[in-house]
C-alpha cells in the first residue's frame, strides 16, 4: 500500500474493512472445543492459549451453561431414538 498515490489510497479505503476482518477472524476469539457426549460442560482450551483467548473459552462454557446445553442435546437424542 506504499507505492504509489493510488495504492495509498486505496490503503486508506480498504484499512477499516481489512483490521475489522481481522478483528472478526481472530482465532483466538474461538479458543475452545466443547467436548459433547459428557453430563457437564467442558470446553478445552488449546495449549497455546494467552488470557485473552482463555477469557473466550470461559465465556463459551459460561454460554453452554446459561442455554443448558447437556440437557438439550440429551432431550433431542432421546426424541430422535425414540422415533426409531
Amino acid at each position: 500500500f506504499k507505492r504509489n498515490l493510488f495504492t495509498k489510497l486505496a490503503a486508506l479505503v480498504s484499512m477499516p474493512v481489512l483490521n475489522a476482518m481481522k478483528q472478526r477472524f481472530d482465532p483466538r476469539r474461538y479458543n475452545g472445543a466443547s467436548l459433547l457426549g459428557l453430563q457437564g460442560i467442558v470446553v478445552k482450551s488449546h495449549g497455546g492459549a494467552d488470557a485473552y483467548s482463555f477469557g473466550y473459552a470461559i465465556n463459551t462454557a459460561m454460554h453452554e451453561v446459561e442455554q443448558d446445553v447437556p440437557n438439550r442435546i440429551d432431550s433431542q437424542l432421546e426424541a430422535l431414538l425414540a422415533q426409531r
